[in-house]
């Protein structure tokens, strides 16, 4: 009985260093090793997206010095020389119906484009900042979410994505909680051409025909501007 119960108590301590070690493990995988390799990844994206940028620009450039302004309007779908705000927010509502998700605020700030190291040619971007504020049911909404974003013709860059994961449902009779999210992505361009602002993208936004209007977070604002005209 003692070498019997002395055995048990060496193979307790085993499994239980083995369990500590795979906790450990996970632990320093999930605390430390993703979120390093998340944010690796996100900045390697980020400087891959800045070089499309910069490429844009300097095929822009180019075409203007070769061709004349005639040929700036397929580049300005990518890098405009106005911000156009309300195409953004029209693409935004786009993407909020194609993923299923609830669009709640959107906000834009404007700021100029820093580079590390800086870039001469950078000099006369600005940014045009959003943060969208969400909703969601799945996580595989989020995604669809961002891909319609990047699947536009214009050059967006996601600089982060924050939100809450819902609680776990302790009975089956409670309410499947939605996921709060912030979603920031920026977008670009050139207000230093302004000889060029004549062809810049229009926003062709007709009212829907007894149709859902994709884009409600907008409407308040746009039915102040018609009662103030």
């Amino acid at each position: 009985m003692n070498n019997l119960s002395k055995r048990q108590k060496e193979m307790t301590l085993v499994i239980l260093s083995v369990v500590f070690l795979l906790a450990l493990s996970l632990f320093s995988y999930f605390r430390l090793y993703a979120p390093a390799k998340e944010a690796n990844e996100l900045a390697a994206s980020s400087v891959s997206n800045e070089r499309k940028v910069l490429f844009a620009l300097e095929k822009q450039k180019a075409k203007v010095e070769t061709s004349g302004y005639s040929s700036s309007r397929p580049l300005q779908t990518k890098v405009p020389v106005v911000p156009l705000d309300d195409k953004v927010l029209l693409q935004i509502g786009e993407a909020e119906v194609k993923s299923g998700m609830v669009v709640e605020e959107v906000n834009f700030t404007r700021e100029p484009l820093v580079l590390d190291p800086p870039v001469e040619e950078a000099g006369a971007i600005q940014t045009l900042v959003a943060e969208v504020k969400l909703q969601a049911g799945t996580y595989g909404q989020v995604d669809r979410f961002i891909e319609e974003l990047e699947s536009m013709e214009r050059i967006f860059i996601v600089d982060s994505l924050e939100f809450s994961a819902p609680e776990e449902l302790r009975t089956t009779t409670e309410e499947v909680r939605t996921l709060e999210l912030v979603l920031t992505f920026r977008a670009f361009y050139r207000p230093d051409l302004t000889d060029l602002s004549e062809e810049a993208p229009k926003v062709d936004a007709p009212k829907p025909a007894g149709k859902e209007d994709p884009t409600p977070f907008n409407s308040a604002e746009l039915d102040g501007e018609e009662s103030d005209q």
